[in-house]
Formats: structure tokens, C-alpha cells, sequence
């Protein structure tokens, strides 16, 4: 009989490993926390709208990728209608002045010298280099060839190590300095990451899925499914079982056990290795990755359904307020909104919806979930709070409002077990940048962990891509090859 594996979690990384490891002849089961697939890929409906958790662009949408092949693997660009951005991002300062983030490096290029021609030079090494790393393919193979695939891409990216903050006070014009730090400038995130961004849709990938992330997550349900693979919902697993240091089986929530030959987490990195295995695998280098490397902070997301298409209107546009607020201790003085008026599907005809992304305190939320009545009120202020900070720019909105839908931190953590509401694992900063965090435990056989706790920067590829490798090295370990289906 074929060896079983048992994958904790359903979201992107767990539906990938078990896509792969039916392929490669496991019996597997996936075990899912939630009533429906995706994790953190994920959308919800509210009256006729529906709000995105997570889609804003894709690695992999150009077939010119090798990112592609791993999509088509797993099940999910088949039949999908893709869009590519020609911008970014667009970006205001309280003076009126624009910065449009062009895919195009050319236009990028002609349009930040407008702003600051005497930075020209800064301009033409920053425009360089978005150009290199477009011509360059992110590996997903392991092996050497797959290192030195990385190696350009390495060295680049210690490069711009660095938060873009640093590189914005190297512009000569204060107004570039102030539109670069506020387009690049995300917490202590490494230019790196943006600069990666930028060039991956120079090279025409990165393109956004019309449906955004619902049909993406049920495709890839679909596609495991259709390998032989079953999704156990309702299943919170609460501990992985061990026998003579080999990872047997699990118990859930409600006391039932399971066993299997292999087990693979896709849950969340802390709550795998200091709950479910109780803080009993574990060296220094792991230790020291939980106290030292920063989660991507909590967000309260605000979706508005809004009785009007805002066509015409910027996709992406970030602009400070006039009337900052404040939630818990951090102050919020501007604000980024994301307009849906180049996907049909997220909305009635003739209406759209928008989301804002607030960064906030996991600590705040924690303690106000213990009266509901100032939790509930608190998420109100807040929608009302960010209506009225778009209804600076666009006066007409608060009257056009149709639905008003605030997750917080709370949220996410309910939803998907996601350490401290973070929803997209290890921010990649200098520090995560030169951590190598390792798939298996020690003292621990049988056991992969897979997703974005073991891979720093997160997103849905580094979920496809660990799981991958995973499944891989379970194909080792039984003595047989590694091979993928095209869907």
C-alpha cells in the first residue's frame, strides 16, 4: 500500500502538497481548520459584493515564467483571464504632486525625472537595475542550477537590503524624497522586495486574476480533488502525534486521532512547533527566528461596496489625510486604497468595491476582544474613520456607501491560526534576508513543514514552491522519483 500523508491546513501550501503528493502515489488527507479552502487566500461576500483578502497580483501569470509551470501543476491559471497593471501604484503628497509607479521602466523613469531632474543619476541606477532583474527568472528548482539561477537575484537583493526609507533621503528633491518613502516605504520592509516587484511587471508577469482569490483557492481545491486527495473541514488539529521521534499521526480538537506515515504542516509556523508539537523540536536557530524576525504586522481591513464603478479613477492610491485618527497606539496619517474597478465580478453592475489596509496592534485588538460591545464599536469608528479620510478626495463616496465590512487582526487569527493576526508570515526585511529557515525539525522524522513561516517574504508562490520541495523529499526518502502533472 501507497504511504499516507496527513497535511495540516488547506490553505495555498497544503492544497500544493497535496497536489504533489498524490501525483507522486500518497494517500493523503488534508485536515482544515475552516469550512472552506484557501486560508489566507480568500474572499467573502456581503450583499452582492464581494471583498478580496488577498489577490493583488500574481507570480507566474506570464507563461514566460517558471513560476507558470508550477501554476498550471496545481491547477490554477487554466481558464483564468489575467490583466496586466500599467501601473503600480499612484501616490500623492498633501501638496498635490503624483507620483504614478509605471510597470513600464521607461515611463517610471521619465516621470520620477520630471518630479526630480536633479536626481537624474539615482534615478538611472534605480531604473538599471528594475530592468536587470526583469531579464532574470526566479528558479523554483532546487539543485545548483537553481542556485546559480539565484545567485543575480541574491546579490541584488543585498544590494537593496535596506528599507526604502534609507534609499529617499539620498534624493536631492524633497518632494522625491517624500513620494519614494511613501511609495516604497512599508514598515522596514527591504527595497529589495519592491524593487523585485517592479521588475517582475517590467517583464509583463505579476498580472491580477479576474475573480480574484475565491476561484483561485476553489481551482486548486478542484484540482487535489480531482488527483484522488481529500479536504476534511471543521478539523483543528491540536497535536502532532510522536512515537520515538517520528511524527505518526494527530489528534484534533474534538479528541479524535488520526495516523499516517508522514505528516506535513501547512498551519501556522508557531502554532505547529510551539502548540501542536509543544516546544519539544526546536534548536536556537528556530528559537531565535520567532524572537528576532518580525511577522508581517496585523491589519484592519476595511471593504466598502460602493453604488458607483469609480471607472476611470486609479486603481491603487495612496494619499496622506488631512484628519488623521488613531487606532489603539498607532497613528494612521495615510492611507492606501485599493478601487476594483477593473474586475466586473467583484460587484453589481455599475458599483465596485474598495478595501484600505491599516497596519495596527495585535496587543490593542487582543485586549478589546474582551467586551464585544467596544470591539463592535471600535471596528465602526474605524470604517467611519476611513470613509471620511476617502471622502477627501472624493466628496461624493460616503453618500454612495452600501456595505461597510472591518476585519481586524482577531479575524484572521480566527479564520486561519495565523500567529498574532499576521497574514503573510516573515517580513522581509535585512534581517530575514540572510535567515535560511529549514522545511524539517530536529529530532524529528517523517515531519515537512511547508507555506510562508519557512519561507521569509511569504506569498502564494513561496507556498506552491515549499511545498513542492517537500514533496520532493518525501519522494527521496521512499526511493522514488519526483514527478509533476500538468493539469
Amino acid at each position: 500500500m501507497s504511504p499516507s500523508v496527513i497535511i495540516i491546513g488547506g490553505g495555498v501550501a497544503g492544497l500544493a502538497a497535496g497536489c504533489y503528493a498524490q501525483m507522486n502515489g500518497f494517500r493523503t488527507e488534508i485536515l482544515e481548520m475552516h469550512t472552506a479552502p484557501g486560508g489566507l487566500c480568500t474572499a467573502w461576500k456581503r450583499k452582492g459584493y464581494t471583498f478580496d483578502g488577498c489577490l493583488h497580483w500574481l507570480v507566474g501569470s506570464s507563461p514566460r515564467s517558471s513560476m507558470h509551470r508550477l501554476w498550471e501543476e496545481v491547477g490554477v491559471i487554466q481558464g483564468r483571464t489575467f490583466i496586466t497593471y500599467e501601473y503600480y501604484s499612484q501616490v500623492l503628497d498633501d501638496r498635490g504632486n503624483r507620483l504614478i509607479l509605471y510597470t513600464d521602466p521607461g515611463r517610471l523613469r521619465e516621470q520620477m525625472v520630471s518630479i526630480a531632474p536633479k536626481d537624474e543619476r539615482l534615478i538611472n541606477r534605480i531604473i538599471h537595475d528594475i530592468k536587470k532583474l526583469s531579464r532574470r527568472d526566479m528558479p523554483v528548482e532546487l539543485g545548483v542550477s537553481g542556485f546559480f539561477g539565484m545567485l543575480p537575484i541574491i546579490i541584488m537583493f543585498m544590494k537593496y537590503r535596506m528599507p526604502a526609507q534609507e534609499i529617499a533621503l539620498k534624493f536631492k528633491s524633497p518632494v522625491m524624497r517624500e513620494l519614494f518613502a511613501s511609495a516604497f516605504g512599508w514598515n522596514d520592509m527591504s527595497f529589495a522586495f519592491m524593487l523585485w516587484t517592479m521588475a517582475l511587471m517590467a517583464a509583463g508577469d505579476g498580472g491580477y486574476a479576474i475573480g480574484g482569490s475565491g476561484p483561485l483557492s476553489e481551482a486548486m481545491a478542484a484540482r487535489y480533488a480531482s488527483l484522488g486527495g481529500t479536504i476534511y473541514f471543521r478539523s483543528r488539529v491540536d497535536r502532532i502525534l510522536v512515537k520515538n521521534g517520528h511524527a505518526v499521526g494527530v489528534r484534533l480538537a474534538d479528541g479524535t486521532e488520526r495516523r499516517a506515515d508522514y505528516i506535513i504542516s501547512a498551519a501556522d509556523g508557531h502554532a505547529t512547533i510551539f502548540d501542536m508539537l509543544e516546544e519539544r523540536y526546536i534548536n536556537k536557530k528556530i528559537r531565535d527566528c520567532y524572537s528576532d524576525l518580525d511577522p508581517f504586522p496585523p491589519l484592519v481591513y476595511v471593504s466598502l461596496g460602493i453604488a458607483a464603478d469609480y471607472s476611470g479613477e486609479p486603481h491603487s492610491l495612496s494619499f496622506p489625510l488631512a484628519r488623521p485618527f488613531a487606532i489603539g497606539p498607532t497613528e494612521v496619517k495615510r492611507i492606501s486604497i485599493r478601487i476594483y474597478n477593473f474586475d466586473p465580478t467583484m460587484a453589481p453592475a455599475g458599483k465596485t468595491t474598495v478595501n484600505v489596509m491599516l497596519e495596527t496592534d495585535y496587543d490593542y485588538w487582543k485586549q478589546l476582544c474582551d467586551d464585544r460591545e467596544r470591539y463592535r464599536a471600535e471596528k465602526e469608528r474605524i470604517g467611519k474613520a476611513v470613509i471620511d479620510g476617502i471622502a477627501e478626495l472624493y466628496p461624493a463616496l460616503p453618500s454612495q456607501v452600501e456595505v461597510i465590512d472591518v476585519a481586524t487582526p482577531l479575524t484572521f487569527e480566527r479564520y486561519t491560526g495565523n500567529w498574532r493576526g499576521s497574514y503573510e508570515g516573515w517580513l522581509l526585511n535585512k534581517k530575514a534576508l540572510s535567515v535560511r529557515i529549514p522545511q524539517q525539525l530536529p529530532g524529528l522524522s517523517n515531519f515537512f513543514m511547508v507555506g510562508q513561516w519557512v519561507s521569509p517574504g511569504g506569498g502564494l508562490p513561496a507556498g506552491v514552491i515549499t511545498a513542492r520541495n517537500a514533496i520532493r523529499k518525501l519522494c527521496g526518502l521512499e526511493k522514488r522519483n519526483f514527478v509533476t502533472k500538468r493539469y
